[in-house]
């Protein structure tokens, strides 16, 4: 298990775009990675957060644990899975199975992250996409003695902090992700298979 202590930051595309150009005068060019996420997310339960990720080809079923809303700490319990997309696929419908309610969303999210890694910290900048784009920048720190947030400050980073709400999350979903309500099981397999 992991401890992380993070700040997560909304940009516009020009915002984006100068602190990525800010960044790589910084640190050299990032480290591409291409992820997909499938969750089948009940907002009454916002300390929980399970999902099925594909990153680079590397599939893993990761929980994150602990109240986001207040001090941003929480705990990650992660499973490595084999990187076959009818496994994958499975698992996932066996996931919506379980949590089969109508206050249940169940996003796609699609993800082209630039990642700055230092040895204490992580920026990592993302552009997402789906039925809309969106962008934005998350600051993750490894050494308890710093802070996200003077991270930010450090580098130029704008704050556009999310509500961090269930109806925030549920609407940014609704909004920039797809469903996998709204494909059929061949089309999934296609969109699992092309991550993997």
């Amino acid at each position: 298990m992991i401890e992380e202590k993070e700040i997560l930051t909304i940009l516009s595309e020009d915002e984006y775009k100068q602190v990525l150009s800010r960044l790589e005068k910084e640190f050299g060019k990032p480290k591409m990675v291409k992820r997909l996420s499938l969750q089948s997310t009940d907002y009454r339960w916002a300390d929980v957060d399970t999902r099925i990720r594909i990153t680079n080809g590397v599939a893993e079923i990761i929980q994150k644990v602990g109240d986001w809303k207040d001090n941003l700490t929480r705990t990650e319990i992660i499973i490595p899975l084999p990187s076959d997309p009818k496994i994958i696929f499975d698992m996932y419908k066996i996931f919506r199975n379980a949590m089969r309610d109508e206050k249940v969303l169940t996003p796609i999210m699609q993800y082209e992250n630039r990642l700055f890694k230092q040895r204490d910290l992580e920026v990592k900048l993302t552009y997402q996409f789906g039925k809309k784009d969106a962008y934005n920048c998350e600051v993750e720190v490894f050494d308890a003695t710093l802070e996200p947030e003077n991270i930010t400050k450090k580098y130029d980073i704008p704050i556009h902090l999310p509500a961090h709400t269930p109806d925030f999350w549920k609407n940014w979903n609704e909004t920039v992700n797809l469903s996998a309500t709204e494909f059929s099981d061949e089309e999934l397999f296609k969109i699992i298979s092309k991550y993997l």
